[in-house]
């Protein structure tokens, strides 16, 4: 009974995320796969890794690992700018071995709009592919009354095993950066607030020729110093929409000031402890923590289930690391988020 339950959970496991894209839980060190408009809109050259493990207390695990990068083609000083980003992502899903594998390149622009007010957006188009392995699952018509019989025929009519297709995607977003009114007075405030539409196209990601779903990304990022002290408040959310797939993402990062970065030669970083409480409606608690040390970060996160699966997960839910880096002299519109 208990293998039954397991398959059946892992069953309904590899639907969802047929019919959901894969969304990493630190949101922000994702940001080009957030939003294109990402894409060159905060530093001069940045990278991000990521790495996240989820239902090995379920099923064979989900692995998803993501590579980006992006940059400032070119800019004036407290004018428009140009930048392109890069990424690869691959995830392997359950006991079905669902791969989904995408590369793409993205293109955004910014313009000032107002005082200490930016507006991006962003285009990106990238390959897609997905795959499936059958042979790799077991049906209900493959006991024989004793025990488990691959040979026996599955009586199932399946879908193709491999899909390709191209997906295009698009956002734009506002942003917001107003410094401290002292060398030490920490008060300072940035906000950012997105759209994005991912598949925009609506390709065919499926096995069975049914178009993909738009998916729409709502998303805002507000940070603001406690004054006179080391203490930085970052909130945001995130809501998707998809079809009827709906996710809803809210929480708060606390970041305490080891070492103030330069003022005026951008030569020395900020060296920061940040410490973070996430909920996905009805999915999970998220707990985070990062590490900023200069041009360097490093983040780690873990889901705790808390859903009907419990049941079966007895709340272990998700594991996530990530990694980013940009150089020292990196010109930031908005370095507060």
């Amino acid at each position: 009974m208990k293998t039954v339950v397991l398959f059946v959970i892992s069953m309904i496991v590899s639907v969802y995320l047929w019919s959901q894209d894969v969304v990493f839980s630190q949101i922000h060190e994702a940001p080009i796969l957030l939003n294109p408009a990402n894409a060159g809109a905060q530093h001069d050259i940045r990278a991000n890794l990521n790495f996240r493990q989820q239902w090995r207390s379920v099923t064979e695990p989900f692995v998803t690992m993501a590579a980006s990068a992006d940059m400032k083609l070119f800019s004036q000083k407290r004018s428009s700018s140009a930048g392109v980003g890069v990424f690869v992502l691959n995830d392997r899903a359950g006991g079905a071995h669902l791969n989904t594998f995408q590369s793409g390149i993205i293109a955004a622009g910014k313009v000032p709009v107002a005082s200490n007010q930016n507006i991006s957006g962003g285009i990106g188009l990238s390959f897609l592919q997905r795959h499936v392995d059958f042979a790799s699952l077991s049906w209900d018509k493959q006991y024989d009354g004793l025990m488990y019989n691959p040979d026996l025929p599955t009586g199932e009519t399946l879908f193709r095993e491999r899909t390709s297709t191209v997906d295009v995607s698009t956002g734009v977003q506002w942003s917001y950066g107003k410094g401290a009114t002292t060398l030490s007075s920490n008060d300072n405030f940035g906000a950012q607030v997105g759209v994005a539409v991912l598949h925009l196209n609506k390709p065919n990601i499926g096995f069975n020729e049914d178009p993909s779903y738009w998916r729409y990304v709502i998303h805002g990022t507000f940070s603001y110093g406690v004054k006179n002290s080391n203490m930085q408040i970052s909130p945001s959310f995130m809501t998707t929409l998809q079809g009827p797939s709906k996710m809803f993402f809210l929480g708060t990062i606390v970041k305490y000031k080891l070492q103030e970065s330069s003022k005026y030669t951008d030569y020395i970083l900020a060296r920061m402890i940040n410490v973070g409480t996430f909920y996905r409606w009805g999915d999970a608690i998220v707990m985070s923590a990062q590490l900023e040390w200069g041009q360097y970060a490093f983040g780690i996160s873990y889901d705790i289930n808390v859903s009907s699966l419990t049941k079966v997960s007895y709340g272990r839910g998700g594991f996530e690391i990530s990694a980013r880096y940009f150089p020292l002299r990196s010109s930031a519109s908005s370095r507060l988020l």
